[in-house]
């Protein structure tokens, strides 16, 4: 049975993606303050990821400045090296807004937390793929838009996200990518082999 952790899977999206995971056969060990496994993201311990065949990061931030900082940021980066180290592959689910921070003040410490999380671990040199939502809502997937460039405006379904990041798990042509989601009930259902296999890498990956 293959195990997969999940950091952050007590949230709205990370029970989705645990639960994705154990219905299709799978250990989910649940990484968190109150999950299976207790995780401290100010100090990840590289216990909690002994023999995982994959990590993905689902966090919701912490409401104070520091606190985003220390989870976001330092805590993606302080797993990503553990990764690195033990060659794991790492879905971080992120956020839009991630290259205009100015668009949204309000959520400026946040944002700029979130993306100094996302270049650690594309510096770290583990395995990775980098998937961006549109503002979250609990009703069922419809339709995906998949865009690249972080320059739209929507909504998305967590189901919708728990999908895409479980895929990538397990997709190697996932790897290296950020990428963004969104509703559109004029589109399918994606095919995420597809779908991985036609975005571009990252420039860091593209010249790893």
């Amino acid at each position: 049975m293959s195990s997969f952790v999940v950091v952050g899977g007590t949230g709205r999206t990370g029970r989705r993606i645990v639960d994705r995971l154990t219905d299709g056969g799978h250990r989910a060990v649940v990484a968190s303050r109150e999950g299976s496994a207790h995780l401290d993201l100010a100090e990840p311990d590289p216990a909690v990821f002994a023999g995982a065949e994959g990590v993905v990061i689902c966090v919701e931030p912490p409401k104070d400045t520091a606190g985003m900082e220390a989870v976001m940021h330092e805590g993606v980066a302080g797993i990503a090296a553990i990764a690195a180290r033990e060659d794991i592959p790492v879905v971080l689910v992120s956020q839009i807004y991630v290259t205009r921070a100015a668009e949204h003040p309000e959520m400026t410490a946040r944002i700029e937390a979130r993306a100094r999380g996302e270049q650690a671990l594309r510096d770290s040199g583990a395995q990775y793929t980098i998937i961006r939502p549109s503002w979250l809502h609990d009703l069922a997937a419809d339709g995906v838009r998949i865009e690249q460039g972080d320059t739209g405006e929507g909504r998305i379904s967590r189901d919708a996200v728990a999908a895409a990041a479980v895929a990538a798990l397990f997709d190697p042509s996932a790897s290296g990518k950020t990428f963004e989601l969104y509703d559109d009930p004029e589109s399918s259902v994606p095919d995420w082999a597809t779908v991985f296999a036609a975005l571009s890498p990252d420039p860091e990956a593209a010249n790893a």
